[in-house]
């Protein structure tokens, strides 16, 4: 019985000692652009999942796009990925930064969204004086006579105090 336990433990003991170190890749994408690469392919594929038939229409291939705008290659991407994944802490590092890039566009994007509704505010609120005025011209007609009237009223006004 203390034999298979022994066998067993020592099975364990090699099969966690034979982790593959990778060396370090001679085209790897330092931790800043590989945050950007990261940040980019985020959006593009929430893009492809948020509507694929958009996409397919234009013809955009998501990754060609990709590569030529960060100048890289898809085995440098793999081979960067691979790397920056056996460093856990330097890997969650990178994917913390992209999160808060998303974050951020995220914020930014709520902002000038807020701010195209209180422009769209103030022209409906345009429209519909505008609207109002142009359906009620014999009210509004009164309106500017009278207003045309208070420069005539106080001429008089001032007549009547200069005679006294």
């Amino acid at each position: 019985m203390k034999f298979k336990w022994i066998l067993i433990f020592a099975v364990l003991l090699v099969s966690c000692q034979n982790v593959e170190e990778i060396k370090k890749p001679d085209s790897l994408i330092p931790e800043q652009k590989m945050v950007e690469v990261l940040t980019d392919l985020s959006i593009l594929y929430s893009a492809k999942n948020y509507n694929k038939k958009i996409l397919e229409e234009t013809g955009l291939p998501l990754k060609t796009y990709l590569y030529k705008k960060h100048q890289i290659d898809s085995l440098q991407l793999a081979q960067s990925t691979e790397y920056y994944a056996k460093n856990y802490t330097q890997f969650k590092k990178i994917y913390n930064q992209v999160k808060l890039n998303l974050d951020k566009m995220k914020t930014d994007l709520e902002v000038v969204q807020a701010e195209e509704n209180c422009v769209e505010d103030s022209i409906r609120a345009a429209k519909a004086t505008a609207d109002s005025l142009i359906e009620k011209p014999q009210k509004n007609r009164k309106l500017l006579d009278s207003l045309k009237l208070i420069p005539a009223q106080r001429q008089r006004e001032r007549r009547i105090e200069d005679e006294y």
